[in-house]
């Protein structure tokens, strides 16, 4: 009896050992993620996941998959001719900014593919899964990366801009009849001389420096949002980085009238 104790205090020690040294792992590739500037994920069997903002990869989650599935099955449907693209800044069109979607947007069959928390690689990943060619888009709208050089540790920007630029090559050699109008990224918290703030100023200078698709424009919007001095125009945001029902008149007030152009329409 005594020597089966001794036995399953042995088993039991070599177990712990076991998973510290799982632990010890995890924590190890966690400061490597942490302090090399690189993502990473930890999944529910504590692997230990890296994450690349230019690199597709899904969400995971079931309300995310089931967005997504929804989102195929609206562009399956029907037709658009424009088709918005991106995270809680796209998708929020039609609730916060519902006052101006149904009258600037609507008429134009617009389709709102955002979803809210989406990161570049988020987006990438559903620009490889949806199928859009029975919606017909002429036009697709792109505003991504606020929600990675947000993030804690933030992406750099160079990656950001890599990603934005992929979406759009991706979207303009599957759809090479359509245009791509890329928005810059606005600003984002309410300090203007923050490191966040100076990410999101680095991204779009690269923006705007870059070389784009041939059927891809980029509309510049930082300036919109932020006044002379860095600071939030009054009345735009509802928390620093999410517009307000004015933010997004204000925005459709620009983007509305260059979609109209480019489709023809009066």
């Amino acid at each position: 009896m005594e020597s089966h104790a001794r036995h399953c205090n042995h088993v039991m020690h070599d177990l712990l050992l076991h998973m510290t040294g799982i632990r010890q792992c995890i924590f190890a590739a966690l400061f490597t993620c942490l302090t090399s500037g690189t993502g990473c994920l930890v999944a529910q069997d504590g692997a230990v996941v890296s994450r690349q903002a230019s690199v597709a990869q899904s969400k995971g989650e079931a309300s995310w998959l089931k967005q997504t599935s929804e989102q195929q099955g609206m562009v399956t449907n029907s037709l658009f001719d424009v088709i918005f693209i991106g995270d809680s800044l796209t998708e929020f069109w039609t609730s916060i900014g519902k006052a101006v979607w149904p009258k600037e947007f609507a008429p134009l069959k617009c389709a709102n593919c955002g979803i809210a928390g989406d990161r570049t690689e988020h987006i990438l990943f559903r620009i490889n899964r949806l199928d859009f060619r029975r919606a017909r888009p002429r036009i697709f709208v792109l505003l991504m990366g606020t929600n990675n050089l947000g993030m804690t540790p933030p992406d750099p920007p160079e990656e950001v801009v890599r990603a934005t630029l992929l979406a759009a090559s991706l979207l303009a050699k599957r759809y090479p009849a359509s245009r791509i109008v890329i928005l810059d990224i606005p600003p984002s918290g309410r300090e203007p001389h923050s490191p966040l703030r100076a990410s999101i100023r680095r991204a779009n200078t690269l923006l705007a420096q870059a070389s784009l698709p041939a059927q891809a424009s980029l509309v510049p919007i930082y300036d919109t949002f932020a006044d002379e001095k860095d600071h939030w125009r009054d009345g735009l945001t509802l928390d620093g980085t999410h517009f307000s029902a004015e933010g997004y008149a204000r925005l459709a007030a620009i983007l509305a009238p260059r979609l109209k152009e480019i489709l023809g329409a009066k």
